[in-house]
């Protein structure tokens, strides 16, 4: 049984002046917050008490938002008196686990238990994140966990939020830098940094400000001149680049094609050599983005020419893998004529080509001079001529879905 007496015992000596205090109500909150029994009765007391506030009430000093200002003024105070130290990371995996038991549903019976405090939250975080490098791992979590709420992430402030995604591509850069690379910065610690980057690209809170567009695209353009191989540290980086280009790409104008100078070498190496189909998907994801994105033959048709060679290709490979394994060997998927989720987005990405190609090659020739190709009609009749499956269903998908007659 929790009692009001035993909360009080921690809010006051976390409220206390002296550290030695402090640190005792931190050990104090940590035994409440150990599992079991206990610790679920003492997260449904605080949970119960925050419920029942009123949409204008000021947090009482048994509710969980009460317990988050303590803490984070108990964090601001340790980190301000250890100059000559590391602040004691305890406190930031304290201050973690109270923010998620305070969202967890089993505990808290109100929705959206920290909003009195969330945007005081984000300001806390954001300081952190920038001056106490000791604290980066939970201080993530904590940022990903209060993004991925959407009611709390629009109390970030603007400038809040532009401080923070520059702040985390700079570690990105710093962290992939050759130079820095001696020092031995671990992949994990650089993944975690990409996985946050990533949450704040997926969870703006609202339209992306245009003061930090530049400095993004900048940034993707640094990042990749340190990218060569594969592994899921590039991964999540197209999936950061992807997201950001379906969030902000149509504001982007030419600068899309900035990010793609950058990033084509690392995509058009990797496309037909690896084995990682969540990175071969994020590529083809990424292909799509960028010709969607291309507004007339002018940007686009350079692009064009290089992923209509790169899909001619991967439409080969991809038909050859299953129509030369012996049917033992074929996946299920080739037996029965079935297309995988990988299949289905190459397809599709394919019928933009193919329309993309088709449509541009029928406008005025360019003055430029280039090696002489086959029209993307040509090579579409060639290969149906041959029976290549994944060819035909490219074709079927390209004329029902951009109305197109082609002469062939």
């Amino acid at each position: 049984m929790v009692t009001s007496r035993d909360v009080q015992e921690v809010v006051s000596k976390l409220s206390s002046d002296k550290a030695k205090a402090r640190e005792e109500g931190i050990k104090l909150l940590n035994t409440w917050l150990e599992g079991g029994e206990r610790s679920i009765k003492f997260c449904k007391y605080l949970g119960q008490n925050t419920e029942k506030l009123k949409p204008n009430e000021i947090p009482h000093s048994e509710t969980w938002p009460f317990l988050v200002t303590l803490l984070v003024q108990c964090v601001s105070s340790e980190i301000s008196s250890s100059k000559r130290r590391l602040p004691k990371a305890s406190l930031a995996k304290t201050m973690r686990i109270v923010i998620q038991r305070a969202n967890d549903a089993k505990f808290s019976g109100k929705a959206l238990p920290l909003l009195p405090v969330v945007k005081t939250l984000f300001n806390h975080i954001s300081d952190v994140l920038s001056n106490v490098p000791s604290f980066q791992l939970e201080y993530g979590i904590i940022l990903r966990h209060l993004l991925a709420v959407g009611d709390y992430r629009f109390h970030l402030r603007s400038r809040i939020y532009c401080s923070l995604v520059l702040l985390y591509i700079e570690k990105v850069v710093t962290s992939l830098d050759g130079n820095d690379s001696c020092q031995g910065t671990p992949k994990e610690e650089v993944f975690r940094c990409i996985l946050t980057l990533h949450s704040l690209l997926e969870n703006p809170p609202g339209d992306f400000p245009v003061d930090v567009r530049e400095d993004i695209v900048k940034g993707f353009v640094q990042i990749f001149s340190f990218v060569r191989e594969e592994g899921k540290i590039s991964r999540k980086l197209i999936e950061c680049i992807n997201t950001y280009l379906l969030k902000d790409g149509p504001n982007l104008g030419s600068q899309s094609l900035e990010i793609h100078n950058a990033v084509q070498q690392f995509v058009f190496r990797c496309w037909l050599t690896t084995r990682d189909r969540s990175l071969k998907d994020a590529l083809i994801f990424y292909a799509r983005l960028q010709l969607n994105l291309s507004r007339g033959a002018a940007d686009g048709s350079s692009l064009v020419e290089q992923l209509l060679d790169l899909v001619c290709k991967e439409l080969d490979q991809s038909s050859l893998s299953c129509g030369s394994a012996p049917r033992s060997d074929a996946t299920k998927d080739c037996k029965f004529g079935a297309l995988s989720g990988s299949q289905r987005g190459l397809i599709e990405l394919a019928a933009l080509v193919f329309y993309k190609a088709c449509v541009w090659t029928a406008k005025a020739p360019s003055t430029e001079k280039r090696v002489k190709k086959e029209p993307a009609a040509v090579l579409l009749k060639e290969a149906l001529m041959k029976g290549k499956w994944l060819w035909l269903v490219s074709t079927c998908k390209y004329c029902l879905k951009y109305c197109f007659l082609l002469v062939i």
